[in-house]
């Protein structure tokens, strides 16, 4: 059996990082090959742990073999009125030598959940590579589940839809603001709904009203409008995707877009789609990006069908916070 030596992860732990994640995003990049972008490099990553381990709360465990690290996680202490307090393990924050099976993840994971929890973190998202069996194997059998899928589409995978709505396609101006606050919970309603049931907090909700009508006030991004009789039916919002290692060189991202429940089925997500491609594609883009909500049904059948390939899931694991208590540390089970 291999013995491990595990302890928390320091600053002086930076150059092997970088080459576990280097190699693990190689490997990434033969399944993957947009992911082997212009940001795959030792100064890009360096700096990037830097700054992770410099400037955020973040706890980490290393696994050491014959005093090599040979696997690490890290997580940020996050807290925010969304998802409360919990830990966000980042793309680049898991990685192991390619010889190292999955249970090396399972065992690091037992090790660094405990550090965790003790900062009152029961609630465990992590951002996992597809490219390779490994990283998703191991937190399957840790009881993660997937809650977010990230994908990439290449854009001359994209087959234009036949069969599309009628409504009036156009670009948004100034003036839409308050249009596009009118579509703010399309979807967070989605999201809310049955099989989904994601929490519509007020203050989120008046956040995100607030957030779109201002999105019109951006210089870089491009809104796309459905309507038929002056009536908004739907949108998409185009933004020039922000480079790090999961994102392909030359790429675009299809950060939002929704279509009113009531007009589902008539092909006006087809419609915007098809406008929206044309139109990226004419600007030079060679990739786009997107990310949807699993159990969102109509997210999760339509994009697929729009050529977006996963490349990532976001996974989470909710751990009862009763443990703090309800363990065998608890001297009242002694009195039992």
């Amino acid at each position: 059996m291999t013995t491990y030596n595990f302890k928390p992860i320091s600053v002086d732990d930076i150059p092997v990082m970088t080459d576990l994640l280097l190699h693990r995003q190689h490997s990434e990049g033969e399944v993957f090959p947009f992911l082997k972008n212009s940001h795959l490099h030792t100064a890009y990553i360096t700096e990037l742990f830097e700054k992770l381990l410099t400037t955020k709360k973040i706890i980490g465990m290393g696994a050491w073999m014959n005093n090599e690290l040979v696997g690490y996680i890290i997580g940020e202490v996050k807290i925010d009125s969304l998802r409360g307090r919990h830990i966000w393990v980042p793309y680049e924050g898991i990685a192991i030598q390619m010889e190292q099976s999955s249970e090396l993840i399972r065992h690091l994971y037992a090790q660094v959940s405990l550090a965790w929890l003790e900062q009152g973190c029961f609630t465990h998202y992590a951002m996992i590579p597809l490219g390779q069996p490994t990283y998703y194997d191991a937190c399957q059998r840790l009881s993660f589940s997937i809650q977010q899928v990230h994908a990439v589409m290449n854009m001359k995978d994209y087959q234009p839809f036949e069969h599309v709505g009628n409504a009036e396609i156009r670009l948004a101006n100034k003036m839409d603001g308050d249009l596009m606050g009118k579509m703010s919970n399309i979807i967070q309603a989605y999201q809310n709904a049955t099989p989904t049931f994601e929490l519509a907090l007020p203050e989120v909700v008046a956040n995100i009203q607030n957030g779109y009508q201002g999105i019109i006030e951006e210089a870089d991004e491009t809104i796309l409008l459905a309507l038929q009789d002056q009536q908004e039916l739907g949108f998409q919002v185009y933004y020039p995707s922000i480079a790090n290692l999961m994102t392909p060189d030359n790429s675009v991202e299809l950060s939002i877009a929704g279509t009113y429940a009531s007009q589902m089925g008539k092909g006006i997500g087809k419609q915007l789609m098809n406008e929206g491609w044309q139109m990226m594609k004419d600007k030079g883009y060679d990739h786009m990006l997107t990310d949807w909500r699993i159990t969102n049904l109509a997210s999760s059948t339509f994009w697929p069908k729009c050529a977006f390939q996963p490349v990532a899931y976001r996974m989470v694991r909710y751990i009862n916070s009763d443990i703090a208590w309800a363990n065998f540390n608890n001297p009242s089970i002694q009195l039992l």
